[in-house]
């Protein structure tokens, strides 16, 4: 019962997302989102109190009780504006030039130059759609590892990468997913994989904690000899940045917890810049370690 009242409840979202993108012009976005994320913050529901827990968790000595409260406020106010962006640029047909700026594209220029594929390293921060899709425009091979919602409608996600000219890895299997990305590889495509998650891996450093980290992306690089390259997208004021970086040194497999807490280390320093930004819905300390 509680499964198949999420699935109304989810569907029903969507439609209200998507009625408001075609309704709504650019400039009311922000306010609409501040007004939904308002109503959101005094309901109580467990996603809230896990933000809460993972706030805490991560700025234990950073923020006090009110700042973390105020954190968790502009949080959900994002989550809902990158909703109503979405949606506002599907039902619109909005182009994505002007929607952000890049800079150290140059990376990924000189990455594909070398034919073997780049596996792009990003996380559940800033606006991933407008990211995939505004690559796409500009002409990159895009593909993007995921995992259709539990609660959205099936293919959903498929349908929507799959239109904006983005090649979609479903994730279907650990046996199954790395020969899709080879596969994607082989096509020298750039393989966007969001790789701040909890799963069965290795331990390592992120926060000043000892927390569960994927590391085939890594393992698939060294097979391949392909480049490694973090790719992060933010809000700045009034549009996104997307930030490439160079690549990460990788020699062997021996070093992997090395190269996955340099991803983790950057990425960390990306959330404390923006810590309202990162999706603080995922249990990201619920399996860690004392350092």
């Amino acid at each position: 019962m509680k499964s198949l009242f999420k699935h109304i409840v989810f569907k029903g979202g969507l439609r209200l997302f998507f009625w408001l993108g075609k309704l709504l012009r650019k400039q009311q976005l922000p306010k609409i989102s501040k007004i939904i994320a308002t109503i959101l913050y005094r309901l109580p529901w467990s996603r809230k109190s896990i933000t809460l827990d993972n706030l805490k968790i991560a700025f234990e000595n950073k923020y006090n009780e009110q700042e973390l409260k105020d954190i968790l406020k502009k949080f959900l106010q994002e989550v809902i504006s990158i909703a109503l962006e979405v949606a506002f640029i599907v039902k619109k047909k909005e182009p994505l030039s002007h929607w952000a700026v890049a800079a150290g594209l140059e990376h990924l220029d000189d990455a594909l130059k070398q034919g073997k594929g780049v596996i792009a390293l990003s996380a559940h921060i800033g606006n991933i759609p407008i990211m995939l899709a505004w690559l796409a425009e500009k002409g990159y091979p895009v593909a993007v590892l995921f995992k259709e919602g539990k609660y959205l409608p099936e293919g959903f996600l498929y349908r929507l990468i799959s239109s904006y000219k983005i090649y979609p890895i479903p994730f279907c299997s650990d046996r199954e997913v790395p020969k899709e990305i080879i596969k994607a590889l082989n096509k020298n495509m750039i393989v966007f994989i969001l790789a701040d998650q909890s799963r069965r891996g290795v331990y390592a450093r992120f926060f000043g904690k000892l927390v569960q980290c994927q590391k085939g992306a890594f393992l698939i690089a060294l097979r391949k000899m392909c480049p490694v390259i973090p790719v992060f997208i933010t809000r700045q004021e009034n549009i996104y940045k997307i930030k490439v970086y160079q690549s990460i040194n990788m020699s062997d497999d021996k070093n992997i917890v090395e190269y996955i807490e340099q991803y983790n280390s950057l990425l960390e320093s990306i959330i404390l810049q923006h810590p309202e930004q990162y999706y603080w819905f995922h249990r990201r300390f619920k399996k860690m370690k004392l350092l």
